[in-house]
Order: structure tokens, then sequence, then C-alpha cells
């Protein structure tokens, strides 16, 4: 399985969690199946690119994305791709990832996407 994580920079699992999917510029991705871990651009709409986030992070072998906040539309199109996403308040991707393999973290539903760029 491959898990996502919007970050601010391309520390690994040192990175600093982005406070909003769409606008982080990078993705940390954790590959559980064999310990790797790689970053990803975002060249989704917001970095120029013509796929909106989601899809691009489809058209990577995503299943899960980890992040602090987005917006509902944005879960809609998940829930749409078959890409489970889950919600933290953690800093730094390490901690996210040890709440998610914990079962502490609780799938995102459209409720928890904030509207007009605000959280």
């Amino acid at each position: 399985m491959k898990i996502a994580f919007p970050v601010m920079d391309d520390k690994k699992l040192e990175a600093t969690m982005a406070d909003h999917f769409g606008r982080a510029p990078l993705y940390t991705v954790v590959d559980t199946e064999n310990n790797d871990v790689s970053v990803l651009e975002n060249i989704g709409e917001h970095f120029g690119g013509k796929n909106s986030a989601p899809v691009t992070l489809q058209n990577s072998k995503i299943n899960v994305l980890i992040c602090k906040g987005l917006g509902r539309k944005a879960i809609n199109l998940f829930n749409e791709l078959n890409i489970g996403v889950f919600i933290t308040q953690r800093v730094q991707v390490k901690e996210a990832l040890e709440s998610y393999n914990k079962g502490e973290l609780t799938m995102a539903s459209e409720t928890d996407g904030c509207t007009e760029s605000k959280h």
C-alpha cells in the first residue's frame, strides 16, 4: 500500500505536514510493502499542472492520503478514485504515520472538508 502525506519540504519522514492538501508543494509517499519512502512534486492545478492533485496521486498508485485539511470537492474526488482520506493534526509525517498505524485516525467525510480554502 502507498500512503501520501502533503508536505512543505522533502525531509521524507521528518517532513513538515502542510496545512492544506491542495497547496502542498510536495508529497511524502510511504510504500508499506517495502518500507520505501519517496517524495513526489505536486504537479496539480495549483502548481501549473493540468490534472487535479487527486488524479495526480491516483496516477502514482496512491491508496491512502493522510492530511491536515482539504476541501469538500477533493474529499468527494478521492472517494470517487477509491483513495482513502484520513485527517490528522500531527506536525511531521512520522507522527501522522504512527497515528495511522495505531488506528487513531478516522476517515474523512464531506463534513471534514474546509470551504473557500479556509479551515
